[in-house]
């Protein structure tokens, strides 16, 4: 993932003051086409300036979800997202992104990838992977990109699905030929995978809801416009109202299409294209074409409620060097709860290496970590040494066990040699912070080694 230790952006120009359209209770999701961001011989010539003002506008409208089109250079990407603390984020060639890399490295890497960015401290990425990319060509090299995102939502920990596009470009009848069955088959995939779920589609979908761009045709999303029991664009009323979501042309072609359990939430009338040229000089030929897209969904953010969820996310069982203090075991509370865990141990195959202290708790979406030693222990981070002077855990293959403090297994994981055979290298959930994902080599997660106490990205709980 990214973020992780980057600069932050550029302050050769005065900052633009952006007015806030975030809810601090409710979710704002918008969606931005930022326009060849990053490319030096496209879009906007000056790239600091583009990222400047990008930043601005987004640190300024303070929205939870951004679904981000157009994105060109990751570096600049990992850099904005530096540049928002409390900030996470993907881009489609993310090592994390399954089969990102296979459809977004065209072009020596300079290809267009979408890419969401979030709040960190409201969820946490379940799952992040191209879809539909049986319909590559008619995405244009483009498929989509679904992310789950985990969180307190309505006092319950739930899941909300992001499906980020950028459809095919352009007003002819070519083009129309390849948007046309790339909605077909977008309707056909959420009719079928995801029929109760929470899910939003947003976007760049270079066309329009009400008429298609392209003269004389019908919209290619007629299909869910007409399906009113499923699916709704909370964004077509704008198309109706003849607002334009771009600089140069009067149609909306930047929408968010939402199933009919996200709509149930939707904040009527919240849904607007905002307009940064008030607030940045030369908007149009500095930062975008494209006017970023908002909206309000009615999901109250944290709370209480929701049951305590608490895994092992990391094992790093081949220390960094020699030292055995350096061996680390995370935990991870992934619910909307706290919990205490006073009483609970941690063992591995062979016998219980820690016990937690009287008045340990821990909160939603924080970590604990326990190592070998105090001395191995860096600053920034909730963690404690093993009571028993040491964690133990092999690396020819072992076992981590968490139980609660009557003895039940609360979870466990096994570890390959295989595994542990690269110093320092630690094992992590993929993705992390999942209760059910996959142990992987934390280096084919991340650009880190390992991040014990910290995110696999490098960002704090």
């Amino acid at each position: 993932m990214t973020l992780a230790t980057l600069t932050t952006v550029p302050a050769a120009n005065a900052a633009a003051s952006i007015p806030s359209q975030g809810s601090p209770t409710q979710l704002d999701v918008g969606n931005w086409n930022v326009e060849w961001f990053g490319a030096p011989d496209f879009g906007p010539t000056d790239e600091a300036l583009q990222q400047q003002n990008v930043h601005d506008v987004k640190a300024g409208l303070d929205m939870d979800v951004w679904g981000l089109s157009e994105v060109v250079s990751t570096s600049a990407f990992d850099t904005l997202v530096a540049g928002l603390p409390g900030y996470t984020g993907v881009v489609a060639n993310d090592p994390i992104v399954t089969n990102g890399a296979q459809y977004y490295s065209d072009f020596g890497d300079t290809e267009q990838k979408v890419a969401l960015v979030w709040r960190s401290s409201m969820a946490t990425l379940v799952s992040a992977k191209v879809v539909l990319a049986n319909q590559n060509s008619n995405f244009a090299g483009r498929p989509p990109v679904e992310f789950t995102l985990r969180g307190t939502f309505d006092g319950v920990t739930r899941d909300l699905v992001f499906i980020v596009l950028h459809a095919k470009s352009g007003a002819t009848q070519d083009a129309w030929n390849l948007r046309n069955p790339a909605s077909q088959a977008l309707k056909s995939y959420l009719d079928t995978t995801y029929p109760t779920q929470n899910v939003f589609v947003i976007g760049d979908w270079n066309d329009d809801v009400d008429t298609s761009i392209a003269p004389g045709k019908a919209s290619p999303y007629a299909n869910f416009v007409n399906d009113p029991a499923r699916y709704t664009f909370p964004t077509r009323a704008l198309s109706l109202a003849g607002v334009p979501s771009t600089a140069g042309y009067p149609d909306f072609i930047d929408h968010q299409l939402t199933t009919n359990e996200v709509q149930a939430k939707y904040v009527a009338g919240s849904a607007t294209a905002f307009q940064p040229q008030a607030y940045v000089p030369n908007y149009a030929t500095t930062t975008s074409d494209h006017y970023p897209v908002l909206a309000r969904y009615d999901f109250v953010l944290g709370g209480g409620g929701g049951p305590a969820n608490v895994i092992i996310n990391e094992v790093l069982a081949n220390e960094p060097g020699s030292s055995t203090a350096g061996e680390a075991i995370e935990i991870v509370n992934t619910g909307g709860t706290a919990v205490s865990i006073a009483g609970w141990t941690v063992a591995d195959g062979s016998a219980v290496r820690h016990t937690f202290a009287a008045g340990t708790t821990l909160q939603p979406g924080k970590a604990i970590t326990v190592f070998g030693a105090a001395s191995a222990i860096p600053g920034g981070i909730v963690a404690v040494a093993a009571g028993t002077g040491g964690l133990n855990l092999s690396n020819s293959g072992d076992q981590v066990i968490l139980r609660d403090s009557a003895g039940a297994t609360v979870q466990s994981m096994s570890y390959s040699s295989s595994q542990a055979n690269s110093d320092g290298v630690s094992i992590n959930r993929s993705p992390d912070g999942s209760a059910t994902g996959s142990w992987v080599k934390h280096d084919t997660i991340s650009s880190l080694p390992r991040s014990p106490g910290q995110r696999a990205d490098g960002t704090a709980y």
